[in-house]
Formats: structure tokens, sequence, C-alpha cells
């Protein structure tokens, strides 16, 4: 599941649909094999030079080295096969964080398969956690097949969650989020919550656009997109950006019962950059 770099962007909340018909792999299982070989593991593509890469092969029952719990929140650990187990109520965030020079192209890629339930949703997202000026973006998020908002994708420009961030502060500043679904771009079958997708969210440092694409990595790309130009929503290099994987509750008025697996399994995240 080597990574590469998206293709071109299109207009807000337009999707390209590929033609996905031939593929046809088997349904997500309690416990999902990674497939590994030499290409499967994340590598750069031309021009592109990795800043963070984590592919949680540490033992099973181990946090990863390269992340932290959030105060409060449930651990997630690695399953012993290469994978992360972002089990309920986890909420995990990048040790490090980044702050880049202006003008410095951003590529944030991960290698997940989403929980099938009704009842809890997960995210990968990017995090500024500026207390006067919060910036979030949900490189890809999901509320289980069951669900109508199913899989999902934007920008909240802001958020309220954790501590670094002002009480209130989308209410204050008066940002709504802006948020697109993708279900329907996926073939039956091939979904975020039945096996592994890459999601990617690519950006410039001082810019104001996010391009959006998924990809399963044997050239199958069902949907790139790019939201509404917005400098608010992307990082800048004032306050370090941090990755966040998180998996929460419905509130219980909206929870669907059904399901079989409430976990989201990660096999590699990736941060790539190039300098200006």
């Amino acid at each position: 599941m080597a990574r590469r770099t998206s293709g071109p962007v299109l207009a807000a909340a337009t999707l390209v649909v590929a033609t996905l018909g031939v593929l046809a792999p088997a349904p997500a299982q309690a416990s999902i094999a990674r497939g590994d070989t030499v290409d499967s593991d994340p590598a750069p593509t031309w021009g592109w030079e990795p800043l963070f890469v984590d592919g949680f092969d540490g033992p099973a029952g181990v946090a990863p080295e390269q992340w932290h719990t959030m105060l409060g929140q449930g651990a997630a650990l690695q399953n012993g096969q290469g994978q992360l187990d972002v089990g309920h109520l986890a909420q995990i965030r990048t040790n490090t964080g980044w702050t880049l020079p202006t003008g410095s192209q951003v590529r944030v890629t991960a290698s997940l398969v989403m929980p099938d339930t009704g009842s809890n949703y997960a995210a990968f997202w990017v995090q500024h956690p500026n207390g006067i000026d919060p910036r979030e973006i949900d490189v890809i998020e999901s509320y289980g097949p069951l669900k109508p908002a199913g899989a999902q994708l934007g920008s909240h420009i802001c958020y309220d969650d954790t501590p670094e961030t002002a009480v209130n502060a989308c209410v204050a500043t008066g940002r709504a989020p802006e948020l697109w679904p993708v279900t329907q771009a996926f073939p039956v079958g091939a979904a975020p919550w039945d096996t592994y997708w890459q999601y990617a969210a690519e950006f410039t440092v001082g810019g104001d656009t996010v391009a959006f694409s998924a990809d399963d990595g044997q050239g199958h790309h069902p949907y790139e997109m790019a939201l509404t130009p917005d400098a608010r929503r992307v990082p800048g290099n004032a306050t370090p950006f941090h990755l966040r994987l998180s998996n929460k509750d419905v509130l219980p008025q909206y929870a669907v019962p059904g399901g079989t697996r409430a976990t989201m399994l990660v096999d590699w995240v990736a941060v790539d950059v190039k300098r200006p």
C-alpha cells in the first residue's frame, strides 16, 4: 500500500469517483491482516520528505511510543500484528508537533479501517491547538455503515473539546464546520469500514485550501476534493500542529444498534513535507 501524491483537486464539495467495479476485497474481520510486504509500508514519493512515520510494529498490548493518551481518555494499543487498535473511547495525540515555514507543503496520510458500529464514531485528524485561533482538519471520520452520515471529511475550522482551546471557541468566532459525506464514492464491499484505505489531506502552511483524497494503494482512487478556500482552516506557523486518532461515543439518542467491531485499526500514519 505505497502512498502516492494525490491528483488534481476539484471545486469544493465535488467528488471525482473512479471506476471501481473490479475491486472486490473480502469484508473486514475483527482482526484484519496488513498484507505486509516490502511495498506495503509508507514510502515518500518524488519531492516529498518524510517528517513523521509510525508503522505500529510494537508488541501486543503496548501503547505506541510516538503518541500519548489525552487526559481522561482511553489508550490505543498495538496488537502485535503491525496495527494500532484505537478502541472504544480512545483518544491519542502525537508527542511531537510541527511548526513549519510559510509555503511548506504538507501531506498527512493514514492507512486504516473504520469501526462498523452505529454507536461510536472514529476519526483521524490534524489539530492546531491554539486557544485563540483553534483549527481542525478531519482527514476522515466515520459514524459507520448504520448511520446516515456514514463517512465524511472536512474542517471544523475550530473545535471546543480540548483544554488548549477557549470555552465555546467555535461559538465565539462564529465558525461553523464544513463537512462532506464520501460514503457514496466507495464501491460496495470496499467502504471505509470493510477494508483498509489510505486517506490523505494536503495543505500549504500560509495557504487557504485543503485537498483530500482516498486510495487503496492499488490504483483505485474513489475521490479527490478541495474545500472552499479559507485561510482560517489551514494550520499556521505560530503554533505546532499535531495528529489525532480518536474514537468516541455518539449521544445515546443517536446510537443505532448493530455492528461487530467498535475499534478503528490503523496500519500506519505518516506526514510528508515539501520545503519552500
